[in-house]
């Protein structure tokens, strides 16, 4: 996860139970923060940049939690219990709410920053994977693994306001940060869905490499950026043509990527050899 002023990166290191700071300008581990509640998994930055927002679970599903960091002390300064198996957390634009899906309970919990106690619990489709927000802040959107659905919420009330078919298991969802768009990754499909945000429909699938994970959009939201884990590439898809253009080769085991806000560099962490790709995307 890439700050908001593009300076730093925070990398969750499972097997260590740390968090890596990574200074952006010259690719070096700077920090290490010890995450003591148990294994990182997934981070979500405030739009200050002051915290960052961690999910923390354990296989045996005894530890669920979420770690706030203070990122002046690179400190552990709160934590959250929360349900079964939490994911892939996002932090509203105005920072006040943390929504985090809860793979194995069926919910999202939705944390006040002001107080990190969790304010609401909300029931959505089964085995939700992973939340992303709408720069406007009105809705959020859900990819529910084993439901083969995401799901659209109002973030007024946090109803569910539209549930769009997939293909299997969407694992990870972003929003388009200039067109009305959502794109979703199908682990088990090997393809990445568009959703036109208007209609709650599907525009196109596309099919990638093998079990993509994660996916990120360029900040001119031209392209999006798939992990792909098994298959140890990135495939750049354009959303003009809804086409694979690229498929760049990475390290072992890609999880997650993040694009710097310059649009310059997107960061891949790769969890089987403990590793981060830096793929230079201004060049094309």
């Amino acid at each position: 996860m890439v700050s908001p002023n593009g300076r730093l990166a925070y990398v969750a290191n499972r097997a260590a139970g740390v968090v890596t700071v990574i200074d952006t300008s010259v690719n070096r581990e700077i920090a290490t923060i010890e995450v003591p509640e148990g294994p990182p998994q997934y981070l979500a930055f405030a739009p200050d940049g002051r915290h960052v927002y961690v999910s923390v679970f354990d296989e045996a599903r005894t530890i669920a939690t979420v770690a706030v960091l203070d990122t002046t002390t690179n400190s552990v300064v709160a934590t959250v219990p929360v349900q079964t198996r939490p994911f892939a957390l996002a932090v509203t634009p105005d920072g006040s709410k943390v929504y985090v899906p809860n793979h194995d309970s069926g919910t999202v919990s939705v944390i006040d920053t002001a107080t990190n106690r969790v304010a609401s619990e909300i029931k959505v489709a089964p085995n939700p994977h992973w939340v992303a927000i709408t720069p406007d802040d009105t809705r959020f959107w859900t990819a529910n693994h084993e439901s083969n659905l995401i799901s659209a919420l109002d973030t007024s009330d946090d109803a569910v306001v539209a549930e769009v078919p997939v293909e299997r298991s969407p694992h990870s969802v972003a929003v388009n940060p200039v067109r009305p768009m959502v794109a979703n990754v199908n682990y088990d499909s090997a393809s990445v869905s568009f959703t036109d945000t208007g209609s709650n429909t599907v525009l196109a699938t596309v099919p990638v490499r093998t079990n993509p994970q994660a996916i990120a959009w360029s900040r001119d939201g031209r392209f999006a950026y798939t992990a792909n884990v098994t298959d140890n590439t990135v495939s750049v898809i354009s959303a003009d043509t809804f086409t694979v253009t690229a498929t760049l080769p990475v390290g072992n085991g890609p999880t997650s990527i993040a694009v710097l806000p310059n649009g310059k560099k997107a960061y891949v962490s790769n969890l089987k050899d403990g590793t981060l790709t830096i793929l230079d995307l201004a060049a094309g």
